[in-house]
């Protein structure tokens, strides 16, 4: 399973995209993480160094560049979130993407549902369920920037058909995304083998969500989303 989810008291969840591989993020920040202890330990070990070469003259001031050194060689701990926080959008959709707290909190319910399906359940359909959250949690990821122009934009005469096209689009994906939600819903709540699999089975038939246009006379509209269906 590729999503996490984090409980405390802000709940922080992200997901990455199925094929998505964090290793090349992983390893570029566990070496700025090296290069950032680098900054704070040889210099430190020089100092303390050059002031044994002055009270010590003698192999005794390369004494402080062994932990120095140890300390910049060993392999820095990472944590999964700033790997998220760090890819680009492509590749991870994390609850830092989400200005509007409705739609946070409608995002973490759907990776909360998806993690609580059973785990005896059929691998190739769940893959096609991630799948879907993914298209879904994208989808609504995008859908924000359109929000916030429309929330924003005066209905003039002459501007409601461009808002009107972009309003459906809207709806559409909302009627979508619940109905994902309350089919994975049930999926996750059913706990007899046979109606749990058929379940699952609805879940992966449904259709994916579909990019939403901004509207035409927005300031800086454009199309949110990438290529059509996300």
């Amino acid at each position: 399973m590729t999503v996490v989810v984090r409980r405390g008291p802000v709940p922080r969840w992200w997901m990455w995209r199925p094929g998505a591989d964090p290793g090349p993020v992983e390893r570029a920040l566990r070496a700025r993480s090296r290069r950032n202890r680098a900054l704070v330990a040889l210099p430190a070990a020089t100092a303390a160094g050059a002031a044994l070469l002055v009270l010590a003259p003698g192999p005794w001031a390369a004494l402080p560049f062994v932990p120095a050194v140890a300390l910049v060689l060993l392999p820095g701990r990472v944590d999964g979130r700033d790997v998220a926080l760090a890819a680009p959008e492509r590749d991870v959709v994390h609850c830092g993407q989400f200005a509007d707290d409705g739609q946070r909190r409608r995002a973490r319910r759907l990776c909360e549902d998806f993690l609580a399906l059973p785990g005896d359940a059929d691998p190739a359909r769940t893959a096609h369920v991630e799948a879907l959250l993914w298209q879904a949690l994208a989808a609504l990821r995008d859908s924000l920037a359109v929000r916030a122009e429309l929330a924003g934009v005066a209905n003039r005469p002459g501007l409601a058909a461009s808002l009107a096209e972009p309003t459906r689009a809207l709806a559409e994906l909302d009627r979508r995304v619940d109905r994902f939600a309350s089919a994975l819903r049930i999926a996750v709540e059913e706990r007899d083998p046979g109606p749990a699999a058929t379940a699952l089975r609805r879940v992966a038939a449904l259709d994916p969500p579909r990019a939403v246009t901004a509207p035409a006379g927005a300031p800086g509209g454009r199309v949110v989303g990438r290529g059509g269906p996300i």
